[in-house]
């Protein structure tokens, strides 16, 4: 499978479901982003194991096996695996890549720019409608 910006999230009405957990398309605030005291956010330094935004992979294999389909070799029964192209983000989106040294990859979808907390989960989930399920071959 090509690289690209995948996530393993549950499925709902054929589009991943919003929410707030680690297989849902959301942000947790605290956990995926750290909002400044004004309740901002703004471009991540994409440090690995730091805040950055939306985690994701840019290989399928990459992602942790407790989100990861059982059929893909995964642990979890519920999820389905999806991709979004980076230039299906938009502007108020960035993409990049936060691998930690030793570990599987990994890329963090954060905020293009300067941005409430809300506007950023607005974003997120705007792309809904645009993340692609991936088959099992």
């Amino acid at each position: 499978m090509d690289e690209g910006i995948y996530r393993a999230m549950v499925e709902e009405n054929g589009l991943p479901r919003l929410g707030t957990t680690a297989t849902s398309l959301g942000i947790r605030k605290g956990v995926d982003i750290i909002p400044d005291q004004n309740g901002m956010v703004d471009i991540p330094n994409f440090q690995p194991g730091e805040p950055n935004g939306l985690s994701c992979s840019p290989l399928i294999q990459s992602l942790p096996r407790f989100v990861l389909p059982v059929e893909w070799g995964g642990l979890n029964k519920k999820t389905v695996v999806w991709r979004i192209e980076p230039d299906e983000l938009g502007f108020e989106l960035l993409a990049k890549e936060d691998t930690m040294p030793g570990k599987n990859r990994h890329i963090s979808i954060g905020p293009g720019g300067r941005m409430t907390f809300d506007d950023f989960v607005r974003a997120i989930e705007a792309t809904r409608q645009k993340w692609e399920k991936v088959a099992k071959n």
